[in-house]
């Protein structure tokens, strides 16, 4: 009789473990969000600049040595914070509480892309539409509408003025992703020719080396321009800002401003950008807008 009741509790144990474990195989797996997707062309201007052989000094306010403390020549900077729209909240109002002078590029057509606008409107953040363009090889769409290689000048013109109409205080454009679009001289054509039309001017994220920003603008003979540093790359970390900071000595003496661009997807890159700021302040490197660098109507 022992026997015969230890054998049904064994075979009810046995139950209960098969249907736990039936439940747990059926139970939703929620997929992750997709992280938006950043393309870094790695050129000759993101290189560490060769070491100065004079003595390392530490400029005054800064815990950071570099070869250089003389901010004479070095052209003034313009930051750009790509990718606004994807997220909202605190995070967006730290971004807002930065100097005036940051640009905010924000996407259309996402769920936070008007709260970005209104919020850059009221704290005084110049306005860049970052417009989505085709990457190559890219697993992760752009965005719902992109410019994409082959397009007629009808439908670029078509959907820039979509995006214009969602930022209509915008003063320039600027590409998220793009490293196949910006390869199309054709495309590119379109794009600065209607943004020129609009009173609005290009600036090349350089995605990719191949890009025919440039070659377009000249045959157009219309004014463009271009970043020179991602400040993000390969990281946020104090050494990763030391080495783009020592590298800014190699631009002394240019007469263009310096185009700096990060990204605001996490409060690691705000930290990051707020040292790099303070550590410009200290260096004496002037901090300037867009219009400041390049007047309203760029030529």
């Amino acid at each position: 009789m022992v026997q015969k009741k230890e054998l049904i509790r064994l075979l009810i144990a046995v139950s209960l473990t098969i249907f736990a474990l039936m439940c747990a195989c059926k139970k939703e797996v929620v997929p992750e969000q997709p992280v938006p997707e950043i393309e870094y062309a790695q050129t000759a201007s993101e290189l560490p600049p060769a070491q100065d052989t004079t003595a390392s000094v530490t400029p005054r306010s800064s815990s950071y040595p570099y070869t250089w403390t003389d901010a004479e020549n070095i052209p003034p900077i313009v930051i750009i914070v790509d990718d606004f729209g994807y997220g909202g909240g605190e995070l967006l109002e730290e971004f807002a509480a930065l100097p005036s002078e940051v640009v905010f590029a924000i996407l259309p057509d996402l769920v936070h892309t008007k709260t970005a606008v209104e919020l850059a409107k009221k704290t005084g953040h110049e306005v860049i539409i970052h417009v989505p363009m085709e990457a190559s090889g890219s697993k992760i769409s752009p965005g719902e509408k992109h410019l994409i290689p082959g397009m007629s000048a009808e439908i670029v013109a078509e959907m820039l003025d979509d995006f214009m109409e969602q930022m209509p205080m915008a003063i320039a454009a600027n590409n998220h992703m793009g490293s196949s679009a910006t390869e199309s001289l054709d495309l590119m054509k379109h794009t600065i020719s209607h943004l020129d039309s609009k009173g609005l001017f290009f600036i090349d994220s350089v995605t990719t080396n191949k890009s025919k920003a440039y070659p377009a603008a000249e045959e157009l003979g219309l004014f463009i321009t271009r970043r020179d540093i991602f400040l993000d790359v390969p990281d946020n970390t104090d050494s990763t800002i030391n080495q783009k900071i020592e590298g800014l000595a190699k631009y002394r003496g240019r007469k263009e401003p310096i185009i700096i661009i990060t990204h605001c997807h996490n409060r690691d890159k705000l930290v990051a950008l707020n040292k790099f700021i303070s550590q410009i302040n200290a260096l004496g490197i002037k901090l300037v807008s867009l219009r400041q660098a390049y007047g309203n109507q760029p030529s």
